[in-house]
């Protein structure tokens, strides 16, 4: 991301060289420049956390820029960027708007089905508390699904979860797009076909 050049001009001063206790102190380091992917990375990781509280992101600097957390505090994502190594950076503060209505992000107690039909009905937990559950109170999800002969699969997600696709037909309607405008096609399409591989695993 390339920043408008600025140009200064100084006028000459007539009158005698300042004493070095009387020079301006040196401009201070200009921060490094961002790139637009990285940019894209840091704003989707923020917006993942709507609680009006200010963030840092620990986040590698090179592609696809890998989130190693989102924290409230300062010193914890240091740390976090630290284990990971010298190209991750703290990047911050930043801030994300509550959703309307709430002071705190909520997962709904009604999940909105992906059925694509006209009269297709979300609930909205930004105006009633008791619909939703605080995030922060969240220990983990657990999703069971039923078989017609009577068996049935469970599995605990963890709290950080916030969307399930249970095919590859939704995955391409609501992943893909996301990924390609977060990231880039290529990136997309190279998730895709990996996701794909793992699905042809579980058949053999």
């Amino acid at each position: 991301m390339r920043y408008p050049a600025m140009l200064f001009v100084l006028a000459p001063l007539a009158c005698a060289t300042p004493s070095p206790a009387q020079n301006p102190p040196g401009p201070a380091p200009a921060p490094a420049a961002m790139s637009a992917s990285l940019l894209r990375r840091l704003a989707e990781a923020v917006d993942g956390y709507r609680s009006g509280e200010t963030l840092f992101v620990a986040a590698a600097r090179t592609f696809p820029h890998d989130v190693a957390g989102v924290f409230t505090n300062s010193r914890q994502a240091t740390e976090a960027a630290r284990r990971k190594g010298v190209d991750y950076g703290v990047f911050g503060p930043y801030f994300a708007p509550p959703d309307s209505g709430n002071e705190m992000m909520l997962y709904s107690l009604r999940p909105c089905p992906g059925l694509h039909e006209w009269d297709s009905w979300c609930p909205d937990t930004t105006f009633a508390l008791n619909q939703g559950v605080p995030y922060a109170s969240i220990k983990d999800i657990t999703i069971t699904i039923h078989a017609k002969d009577g068996s049935s699969v469970e599995r605990v997600l963890a709290p950080q979860v916030d969307a399930v696709f249970f095919t590859l037909s939704a995955i391409d309607k609501f992943v893909m797009p996301y990924y390609t405008r977060v990231y880039n096609a290529q990136f997309a399409a190279d998730m895709r076909a990996a996701y794909v591989r793992s699905l042809r695993a579980l058949r053999k």
